[in-house]
């Protein structure tokens, strides 16, 4: 290995005594050279060694400016250091060399989106998988959705997280995200089937037993949601959702009380009991949580359909000037500040 080793250094040396135009004898292959200025390039991108990248990937591009594999490697060292018109520009030269590269396709689309251009993602994360040797389409479909997803576009998200789902059954990140969607959108027969699903090929956590009760909370199933509140402080005891959970059956528990009274008494008062008891039931699913946790890929606006607050409330109720800098673990108030902590 050491000798190897001393190999790839040695070759690298004679690539940097020949960089040159011009000066490379009949010997020197340019594109394997090219690939292996690239593969470092790309290592030392990936330790956060932005010089000796850039050094490395021009080095490559000079070796083999024909390559779409190297336009597309410096392509993405612009994207990271936030120069979109050449990050761009490099994209478009890998695509017009390798057309059919459903991997390219692919990064492009998420750069698209990155830079907040819906369409420009969709056609791009499309093409990708439109190419049947592409064997990457439910990561894709599933970019696709989250980019939907992030542009407010809930039903196009729904639909490519199942697309998603379709080449990749089990695949465990869309059948949470899908989940998600399905509740916010109040669609809880789907939801529940969906988050079955994920539960088989899932270990609990606090998000997914969190999601399991604001199925039961939405079809007005108390007990169901006791059940799994219950496990949900047995097993996550310090989660912050067991906490919000022993608030929700704080407030719900004085209403079972007073329909209990209520049973003793003559017969109008049995009826205004019955009442009263469907009261209870659906007044779990109307009950305002106080805060919500921010989970890993939220944003502001999914956390404003899941609530039904305006996106401006939640601002205004948080001291939050940019949509953006919500992060995961983040306590999000839901109610204004005079009744925060009540």
């Amino acid at each position: 290995m050491r000798i190897g080793l001393i190999a790839a250094v040695v070759f690298l040396a004679g690539c940097v005594s020949n960089s040159q135009p011009g000066s490379y004898n009949s010997n020197f292959d340019r594109q394997e050279a090219a690939k292996t200025r690239m593969s470092l390039g790309l290592t030392y991108l990936k330790n956060n060694n932005y010089k000796q990248a850039k050094v490395n990937l021009d080095q490559a591009l000079e070796y083999d400016p024909r390559s779409a594999e190297v336009n597309y490697a410096i392509a993405y060292y612009y994207q990271l250091v936030g120069d979109v018109k050449r990050a761009d520009d490099l994209y478009q030269t890998a695509m017009s060399l390798a057309p059919y590269n459903g991997d390219i396709a692919n990064s492009y689309g998420a750069f698209k989106c990155q830079d907040g251009d819906y369409e420009g993602a969709k056609e791009y994360f499309l093409k990708a998988v439109s190419n049947q040797q592409y064997a990457n389409s439910a990561e894709t479909y599933e970019n696709l959705a989250l980019c939907a997803q992030s542009q407010g576009n809930v039903d196009d998200a729904i639909t490519y997280f199942q697309s998603a789902l379709k080449h990749q059954p089990l695949r465990a990140k869309s059948l949470y995200l899908l989940t998600e969607l399905y509740i916010a959108t109040e669609q809880w027969t789907s939801a529940k089937y969906t988050l079955d699903k994920y539960q088989r090929v899932a270990k609990p956590s606090p998000d997914s037993l969190w999601l399991s009760f604001e199925i039961h909370q939405g079809t007005n199933d108390w007990e169901g949601a006791k059940e799994v509140g219950y496990k949900l402080s047995t097993l996550f005891p310090d989660s912050p959702y067991t906490a919000e959970y022993k608030n929700i059956l704080a407030q719900h528990t004085p209403q079972v009380e007073r329909k209990v009274k209520g049973e003793d008494t003559n017969a109008d008062t049995v009826s205004n009991s019955a009442h009263a008891n469907t009261e209870t039931k659906t007044g779990l699913s109307s009950q305002q949580a106080q805060f919500h946790i921010v989970k890993a890929n939220e944003n502001l606006y999914r956390i404003s359909l899941k609530h039904n607050i305006k996106i401006t409330s939640l601002k205004e109720w948080n001291n939050i000037e940019n949509a953006g800098s919500i992060f995961a673990g983040m306590k999000l108030w839901l109610v204004p500040q005079h009744m925060q902590g009540e």
